[in-house]
């Protein structure tokens, strides 16, 4: 343990060197730390409802607000009498010749059964996100959450793996890989036009910075 101090006091201890290195090599785990929040703001399920062709027609027609449309498309739903997310009102709009008369429409949707919202959803369109992008909702809900679990089982797998690369290849390639497939994932995240390819890069977006951390 002695030669140990010795050679320590001998390179300098804790100098310019070490603390240049320190700080570079933690650099990347800042970008590190927005794919493990990113998911707070990708993952969130902005206000939804029902989505009507005919409605939006109707709207587009009549000049109808959007509360005017959901009051004769979407019940109301609880206590609270927000409008549902996941029903709709089976209205036949072939029926009522006074189309542009709310009141009529009204008294059309409330006497009608309510059926899944087979047609996709309006969102709420100040806040995007992977849940309005592919419609995540209802009965896709569980859907949203396998975005944190694909993160989570990428960091667990390499974990393992990339320490054994480290040791393999050595850590200076394995750092610069790592760094370069955390970017390209992010890019991919970003692009990807479908959810499973989506998964995938949030898999690797965690699978190739975790080497960073295990580098060290």
């Amino acid at each position: 343990m002695a030669n140990v101090d010795k050679f320590i006091e001998h390179v300098g201890d804790f100098g310019p060197f070490q603390k240049r290195i320190v700080t570079l090599g933690s650099v990347p785990l800042i970008f590190f730390a927005f794919v493990l929040i990113g998911v707070v703001f990708i993952g969130h399920t902005p206000d939804h409802w029902c989505w009507s062709p005919e409605a939006e027609r109707f709207q587009e027609e009549c000049g109808w607000t959007d509360v005017e449309v959901w009051n004769v498309t979407v019940p109301r739903s609880g206590q609270s009498g927000s409008f549902s997310r996941c029903e709709r009102f089976a209205v036949d709009w072939s029926k009522n010749q006074n189309k542009c008369n709310e009141l009529d429409w009204l008294q059309t949707s409330n006497s009608t059964q309510l059926v899944p919202c087979d047609s996709g959803w309006m969102f709420d369109s100040s806040h995007g996100s992977t849940v309005s992008e592919f419609s995540l909702v209802c009965g896709k809900s569980w859907l949203a959450d396998l975005n944190q679990v694909s993160l989570a089982c990428g960091f667990f797998v390499g974990a393992f793996i990339n320490g054994y690369l480290a040791d393999r290849f050595g850590r200076k390639p394995c750092f610069i890989a790592s760094m370069v497939g955390m970017g390209i994932s992010g890019i991919g995240v970003m692009l990807s036009p479908w959810y499973p390819l989506l998964l995938i890069c949030r898999f690797l977006a965690s699978f190739t910075p975790s080497a960073i951390c295990f580098l060290w």
